[in-house]
């Protein structure tokens, strides 16, 4: 094994990161937001919509995400193309964030409903009965107790999120996995494994990032609401 070509390939590798780091945060809002909507909809079980984000959320948890993606970029330009759209200005960063975002807010989804079901229905009916607004009873009493509930999960969805991103160079983007990818076929596979061994470390650096980051915000959060 060379290191020191492990130590020269970092740099190049680094450089691909803010794509990276741009589409798992872009993913990840929009995903959250999508994931919002849903167990919304499912919590209030709206006949028809929570049935059918019902089967989006069971088909997306039950896939691969691979599958997703292959979809999303193979299937879109298609359905686009037959209301007569141009699909030629469309990026494959665009398709990766839509592919991820439709990905992740299914798992969100339920982590949210279920941490929300969580909260006894007595704490609803105690804000409704001192006269609060229902987004008065949702800031100050169920969404204090919903978050750390939900936190941990979603920290760990934030890192599979990061990890999903690495599929994405199976669409030609050119993100870490497929900078590596150049990088391995212009040296001939000689130095493959000094490659991943390289991307192995970038992405442990930024999931152990996060995982600290989300642990101070469990922290102050916790202290916070102990006061």
């Amino acid at each position: 094994m060379d290191f020191s070509f492990i130590i020269d390939i970092l740099p190049t590798l680094i450089k691909t990161l803010p794509l990276t780091i741009y589409i798992m945060v872009i993913a990840a809002v929009f995903g959250f937001l999508l994931a919002i909507v849903v167990a919304a909809v499912r919590i209030k079980q709206i006949p028809v919509i929570s049935q059918l984000f019902a089967v989006y959320a069971s088909f997306m948890r039950s896939t691969p995400g691979i599958i997703h993606i292959f979809i999303v970029y193979y299937g879109l330009p298609v359905l686009l193309s037959g209301f007569g759209l141009n699909i030629n200005s469309i990026s494959r960063v665009t398709f990766s964030i839509v592919a991820l975002v439709l990905y992740n807010g299914a798992f969100v989804s339920e982590i949210l409903r279920p941490s929300y079901m969580a909260v006894s229905r007595e704490q609803h009916e105690a804000a409704i009965s001192v006269g609060m607004t229902s987004w008065q009873k949702h800031r100050r009493i169920i969404f204090p107790q919903v978050l750390p509930i939900a936190l941990p999960s979603l920290g760990n969805a934030l890192i599979d999120l990061l990890k999903d991103t690495s599929l994405l160079f199976l669409i030609g983007l050119v993100d870490i996995m497929g900078q590596a990818d150049i990088i391995i076929a212009n040296t001939y596979g000689v130095y493959q494994l000094e490659v991943y061994i390289a991307i192995a470390l970038i992405y442990w650096a930024l999931s152990s990032l996060l995982v600290f980051g989300l642990n101070f915000l469990e922290k102050r959060y916790s202290r916070y609401y102990q006061r």
